[in-house]
């Protein structure tokens, strides 16, 4: 039995406790039960979407390399303590395949206990009704910097024609890509955030949002070499009033793009028929929801609109339901972005030649919209699908409206029970004309 995943997904696991990002490339050096001595370098992508390159020598003379896909569970025992699992699948030989020949991905856990705050070592099993007799402990894992990475250690794990070789070739700085120098000359890239950061019960998920938008957006707006100004409503000015008024001294320029983002509690009124939520800018349940301490979505994207920047980009990640209720769940699981280098002229396609508007909200009417203390679900689904699109390892074509389907999927994916078991599905809705 193979124990790879196991230490690579506690660090990953870690970087999410503590705020960090998780990085996208990671080698692991592992034994079985005799001994049998494996090399993994895992590709990181998402919760639902990562893979494991696995060399080793068996017979002794024999060099393979398989390929494994995991995607990630979580759940709890009947003692109340909770686990968080791997499932590795679909094994594929990239190096020759003797007749019989086979490879049986593991399975990786990490068990935390009813009053822990923190998972435990994790142990890898081939047992899944995990239990505790069949796992075995973690050996060693290290992270990879893309820029030591060289040719030669990837011809390790990868066939110099495949895709994800090249892409990986251009992660690690080893190709130099032409980037479309187009003038950028007085654009600038407007990004506003409303955050309920004090608030109770979801407080510090939406302040760790707010960071994270911050320095996606600031790093996006460098890297298209444009203007980066921010705006945010948080703290004790998360009222109503500040909100209107941050959107009435915006003044963008016809060739200017704007991002507004809403972290915190929503719902619809009970005769409501807008398909997008309510904002609630309250800062205490004591307070009386009503109009005075409230917006719509829909207002906040009519008005941006009418201000006539090329791009605008409106999004809402809160619940979409009635007045107070408030959606939060400890569950954790890998939910932090792969921080893959961005492909510029990518990245140029979907800022700079882009024109139009985009509204999207995290739940559809009647859902909630969930987070945890890291940050809410769909929010990080959003990063995640831009980041991934804008990638080396996307050759597909790509526009707005498929970085929100697949924000919304991937929002769903972290809501459904096998990686929420206390949560309920959200869905999401959204409306993108842009054009190229």
């Amino acid at each position: 039995m193979k124990r790879a995943i196991q230490s690579v997904l506690l660090i990953l696991f870690v970087c999410i406790q503590t705020g960090g990002h998780s990085q996208i490339l990671y080698k692991v050096n592992f034994h079985d039960r005799d001994y049998n001595k494996y090399e993994g370098l895992l590709v990181y992508f998402n919760e639902s979407r990562a893979y494991m390159r696995v060399a080793y020598y068996m017979p002794k003379d024999k060099y393979n390399v398989v390929n494994v896909d995991y995607k990630s569970s979580t759940g709890w025992f009947p003692d109340s303590s909770s686990y968080f699992f791997m499932t590795g699948s679909n094994p594929k030989f990239i190096t020759k395949k003797d007749t019989g020949q086979s490879y049986n991905p593991d399975y990786f856990i990490w068990r935390k206990g009813r009053y822990e705050k923190n998972y435990g070592t994790p142990s890898t099993t081939d047992d899944k009704a995990l239990k505790l007799a069949s796992e075995i402990p973690v050996d060693s894992f290290y992270q990879l910097d893309p820029y030591k990475v060289s040719e030669s250690y990837l011809r390790k794990y990868f066939w110099s024609n495949e895709a994800d070789f090249f892409a990986l070739k251009k992660l690690c700085g080893q190709v130099t890509t032409p980037v479309n120098n187009t003038n950028n000359t007085g654009s600038t890239l407007h990004f506003v955030i409303v955050a309920n950061t004090q608030i109770g019960d979801i407080g510090a998920s939406c302040s760790s949002d707010r960071d994270k938008l911050d320095y996606e957006f600031r790093s996006m707006a460098e890297a298209l070499g444009v203007s980066y100004k921010k705006y945010v409503v948080d703290g004790t000015n998360f009222k109503k009033a500040n909100v209107q008024s941050t959107l009435n001294n915006l003044r963008p320029g016809a060739n200017d793009i704007v991002v507004f983002v809403y972290r915190g509690h929503g719902f619809r009124w009970n005769n409501q028929t807008d398909p997008y939520p309510m904002l609630d800018l309250r800062t205490s349940s004591y307070m009386n929801i009503e109009t005075s301490t409230s917006i719509g979505l829909s207002e906040i994207y009519n008005t941006l609109n009418a201000k006539g920047a090329r791009l605008n980009i409106v999004l809402g990640d809160c619940c979409n339901n009635n007045v107070g209720l408030n959606q939060m769940t400890t569950t954790s699981f890998l939910n932090t972005q792969a921080d893959n280098k961005p492909d510029v002229n990518k990245l140029k396609k979907l800022f700079m030649n882009a024109r139009g508007n985009v509204i999207s909200a995290a739940a559809h009417a009647g859902e909630y919209s969930w987070a945890n203390p890291f940050g809410g679900f769909y929010t990080l689904s959003f990063i995640q699908a831009m980041k991934e699109k804008i990638s080396y390892f996307n050759n597909g074509s790509f526009n707005w409206n498929d970085i929100i389907v697949y924000t919304t999927k991937l929002a769903k994916d972290k809501s459904s029970p096998t990686l929420c078991s206390n949560c309920t599905l959200q869905t999401g809705v959204y409306n993108v004309t842009v054009t190229y």
